[in-house]
């Protein structure tokens, strides 16, 4: 029998190139294992670092602000800081840890709301009230909700709606919308609210958002015919289904707690009354205002947030004791800014040094693209604001290593912060503090009178050096203390009666007619224009006609013969109409075009433009849009266009310096920063002064006007204030009519008239009755400046050899 060989079994050598094919892909990962460690493992490291490590800024000191001759106007202090930042491996209950917080720090005094105000910003912050109906209420409650829950259209009605039906669902859905107006719809329906709500504060585009529009046009039951683009169209629909497809039904309240209810009654915007005691609502303010700094979304986990600035001694304390309940919080100290202070505790330069903030929301990329960080504090008025770039310092960097949830595992100075720069005045802080001093008491002196205007409130001064443009003195009344501005519970208590109503920096937001203060400039424009000549006779009778109008003089029995310094002296307003007279005669194109003349020569002198002032947001005024014959004619007299404080400090100073149209600064020095306050840091820049524009006018006009306004001055002027000085002054006064029942008075001047070294404007508006003499208001107070500047300055008003004053009634 033949013996059968059985077949070979392949699977070894299956194994075998099982094996080897295994062998070679775990020596192939341990060979790539080896390389990416031994080769790359630098690399990788470093990759690992770059998104571990986060740069924390450490904020660097301000530069201070000093007065000419180094005293410290500006400066930083010291003061505790709550701030909060997540830290690693820390589960922190934040609406916990504000409650607690809230029991320890002082409450800010600031305004509380409505409950229907506490109940949104509670659920906007995601957090909760520790309120409880009884059954009654509670039943009232889901009822009240019920009803509104039942007016939700049904999901499938939504695609059929109209677009102002899909706008107002979203909007009862409590939705934000986006604007659906253009210019014309937006101006159209303004109108019918106004119409509709006759007898209450008018609505404009400035008040009112396009989103209160359109509630308040739901709410009127008005229907708007609006179009949505298919896009917004799409995408509110899709937002609106997704809001229905989360409410419960009527019936599904039945299981839903209070605040749960409190939620969908804030949705659907109800006004429910909470059952909280007057203390508990101010709590709980105060613990949500805590809350919205710990969670604020402009920054990073990683980022320390600052929950309350200026904390006192026992509150930081109190929190010390308790750091363990209070995770994440910490009290560190931080520089504030500090403001000077008069030697008797009164304000000082409020309008001008400014303050800084934190950088608003809207306002935060533009500051980050600048190098600015969330954190940081700009300036928001003032030199504080202009300098800004000068001023602040280089921050430090600290190195935080964050896992991969941002919270903080190590903390590393990488750099120290550098100062800023330091700010040099060009005034004396001792004159500035005896300006607000006079101004103070010559206003509430004034006031006391039994013929001053109820209406009367306020009065400003403003002090320059012609030639260089240095401002030496600026100061409004009332005016109130910065320092207020990083004490959060003395600002709130003062804003309203003491800071908003004074707040505004007159000298360059604020325009008022100018008035007889104007005249020196319209007999210029009449020499130079070839409208008459410095000695030509005019006779006034009281008054002339201009057009088919009667214009009167101040003086009804009229001045009789003046020429253009005698005018200026008695303030004569029918030279000047007449003089308007035959500008328009001399209009080729019609007089209508004359009013061009005017505004060239404003231009000129720095009146209706930009002075170029070393402080942020500077107005140009308030052009005046009537083109009326006759107003040709209150041109000449300063009863048209309104000019700031600023702008007629700039043109009185181009008068008396001879036709150079100087730029205002009150910064003369920019030194570098430094940490010991007792050494002056290096000059890195001097403000040289810059003359804009040389004005078109001939020199010799220029001499006849400050020889008029000499004349002003003395007997027979309309400014008797100045009399035994030891120099002389040369000034011009106006009374400005308003639609107020009270006018204002003012006066503009400059001294020496020989050589002149300063330049005062004094404003004081609704100061003066009918009839009464505008130096009545402004006189005591540009006489006692001018005094108090030469007793700080002896010899620069009296030709370098120092004479006293006389003695004073003050």
């Amino acid at each position: 029998m033949e013996e059968v060989k059985e077949p070979k079994s392949d699977i070894p050598v299956r194994l075998n190139i099982l094996f080897v094919i295994v062998f070679l892909f775990f020596a192939a990962i341990i060979l790539r294992l080896a390389f990416v460690q031994l080769v790359e493992g630098e690399q990788y490291t470093h990759e690992l670092e770059k998104f571990s490590i986060r740069e924390l800024p450490i904020s660097a000191p301000r530069g201070r602000i000093l007065d000419k001759n180094g005293e410290v106007l500006v400066s930083n202090k010291p003061v505790y800081t709550v701030q909060y930042v997540e830290e690693q491996g820390q589960d922190i209950d934040e609406e916990k840890v504000a409650d607690r917080l809230a029991k320890i720090l002082i409450p800010d005094g600031g305004k509380i709301g409505t409950d229907k105000e506490l109940l949104k910003k509670t659920i906007d912050l995601r957090s909760t009230l520790p309120v409880a109906f009884n059954a009654q209420e509670t039943n009232d409650l889901k009822a009240k909700v019920a009803t509104k829950l039942k007016a939700v259209p049904k999901l499938e009605t939504v695609d059929q709606m109209s677009d102002f039906e899909l706008v107002k669902t979203a909007i009862y859905l409590g939705m934000r919308v986006r604007s659906p107006f253009d210019d014309k719809e937006r101006a159209d329906l303004i109108k019918k609210l106004n119409a509709a709500k006759k007898g209450t504060p008018a609505i404009t585009e400035a008040n009112t958002s396009d989103f209160e529009l359109l509630k308040m046009a739901i709410n009127a039951n008005m229907t708007l015919t609006l179009k949505l683009d298919k896009e917004d169209r799409n995408d509110l629909a899709k937002k609106v289904k997704d809001q229905i497809g989360v409410l419960p039904t009527p019936e599904g309240l039945a299981e839903k707690s209070d605040m749960d209810l409190l939620r969908y009654a804030s949705l659907f915007d109800m006004d429910i009354k909470l059952p909280l005691t007057e203390q508990q609502r101010q709590f709980q303010w105060h613990k949500l205002s805590l809350l919205q700094e710990m969670r604020s979304p402009q920054m990073a986990s990683y980022i320390p947030r600052r929950v309350k600035v200026n904390i006192t001694e026992q509150e930081m304390f109190q929190i010390e004791e308790r750091r363990t309940e209070l995770p994440g919080i910490s009290v560190e100290l931080e520089p504030v800014r500090q403001i000077f202070e008069d030697p008797d505790g009164s304000a000082f330069g409020t309008h001008f040094l400014g303050y800084i903030n934190a950088i608003r929301p809207e306002s935060l990329k533009e500051y980050q693209a600048q190098g600015y960080n969330a954190i940081d504090r700009v300036g928001v008025t003032g030199l504080e604001s202009s300098y800004e770039r000068y001023l602040r310092g280089k921050n430090g960097i600290m190195e935080v290593h964050v896992n991969k949830n941002s919270e903080t595992v190590e903390k590393k100075m990488h750099q120290e912060p550098k100062p800023g720069n330091d700010l040099v005045l060009a005034m004396d802080w001792r004159y500035q503090s005896k300006v607000e001093a006079i101004l103070k008491e010559e206003v509430e002196a004034f006031k006391k009178r039994p013929t001053t205007p109820k209406e009367f409130k306020d009065a400003h001064v403003l002090v320059m050096n012609p030639n260089t443009g240095e401002i030496l003195a600026m100061a409004s009344y009332p005016d109130y203390n910065l320092n207020l501005y990083y004490d959060r519970k003395k600002f709130n208590e003062n804003y309203a009666s003491l800071i908003l109503p004074n707040e505004s920096n007159r000298f360059i937001y604020t325009p008022y007619p100018p008035a007889s203060t104007y005249k020196p400039l319209s007999v210029m424009i009449a020499l130079q224009e070839g409208l008459t000549t410095p000695n030509e006779i005019i006779y006034d009778r009281g008054g002339l006609n201009v057009g088919n109008t009667y214009k009167r003089n101040w003086k009804a029995s009229g001045h009789g013969p003046v020429n253009a310094r005698r005018a200026l002296q008695v303030s004569n307003n029918t030279y000047m109409y007449e003089m308007a007279i035959r500008l328009a005669r001399k209009g080729k194109e019609g007089w209508e075009k004359q009013f061009s003349v005017y505004d060239y020569y404003n231009a000129q002198f720095g009146l209706g433009v930009k002075t170029g002032v070393d402080l942020p947001n500077e107005h140009t005024g308030w052009e005046n849009q009537n083109l009326y014959y006759g107003n040709l004619a209150d041109v000449m007299i300063g009863q048209y266009d309104l000019f700031t404080p600023m702008q007629l400090g700039q043109y009185v100073s181009t008068i008396a310096n001879g036709g150079y149209r100087v730029r205002p600064h009150l910064v003369k020095e920019i030194r570098k920063g430094t940490t010991d306050p007792k050494k002056p840091g290096q000059t890195l820049s001097v403000i040289e002064p810059q003359v804009l524009n040389r004005v078109d006018i001939d020199p010799k006009h220029i001499q006849v006007v400050k020889e008029g306004m000499r004349m002003v001055t003395q007997p027979g002027g309309t400014v008797q204030r100045f009399n035994g000085l030891p120099f002389t002054v040369a000034a011009k006064s106006g009374t400005a009519q308003t639609s107020q029942p009270a006018e204002n008075a003012l006066v503009v001047g400059f001294a020496p008239y020989e050589n002149p070294q300063l330049v005062f404007v004094v404003i004081a508006p609704n100061s003066l009755r009918d009839g009464t003499s505008s130096s009545d208001a402004t006189g005591p107070i540009s006489r006692r400046l001018l005094e108090a500047y030469n007793e700080l300055n002896p010899g620069v008003l009296t030709g370098g050899v120092p004479k006293p004053n006389p003695p004073s009634s003050k």
